[in-house]
């Protein structure tokens, strides 16, 4: 994949370009494209905390694998929750690991978290850092339902569904249990 010109394709047409990536078989690179983004992300979030506290000049390295581990933690439960969804409630024919190698293209809209912490830091607008991180994350759930779609053949609205909807469902109604228990 040419990185530039296949980034904005993700970011601009996610469906045709996770079917592009699905027929030539680079599924994994979803995978390397997140890590490289989540790092780089933590690696920027420990320069403004390094830059900030005036501490430890091997902050933004720290941070930068941890943000990692977390973001592949955060991958993998995000990948096995769509991906049980997907395959026992709408019946996909999808494979577990090509599900969490192609949602890992749903990095692409974290350039807009660079954006909106720039703002935040040099501009101090709250407003638009939000409004930013608030696009971001509907963008990267859109195109984490396209990778869903791409892989089970299932359908946008049922791949959304795996993504966000019954996962969020469950989350909820296991917060109320727990709100009636304590």
């Amino acid at each position: 994949m040419n990185f530039s010109r296949d980034f904005l394709k993700v970011l601009v047409s996610p469906e045709e370009a996770l079917k592009t990536v699905k027929d030539k078989n680079l599924e994994s690179q979803g995978l390397y494209f997140y890590i490289f983004i989540c790092a780089f992300l933590g690696f920027m979030l420990g320069g403004v905390a390094s830059a900030i506290t005036g501490v430890w000049i091997i902050l933004p390295i720290i941070s930068a694998v941890i943000v990692a581990v977390l973001a592949l933690i955060k991958l993998l439960v995000w990948a096995i929750i769509s991906h049980i969804v997907a395959v026992f409630v709408f019946k996909g024919k999808g494979d577990f690991t090509n599900t969490m190698k192609l949602m890992g293209f749903s990095a692409a809209p974290f350039i807009l978290g660079i954006f909106a912490l720039m703002t935040l830091i040099l501009a101090k607008t709250i407003f638009t850092s939000t409004m930013l991180f608030t696009i971001m994350y509907i963008w990267a759930i859109l195109i984490g339902s396209t990778a869903v779609n791409i892989e089970h053949r299932i359908g946008f609205g049922r791949s959304f569904l795996s993504v966000l909807g019954i996962p969020a469902l469950i989350i909820i109604g296991l917060m109320m249990i727990v709100e009636v228990f304590l």
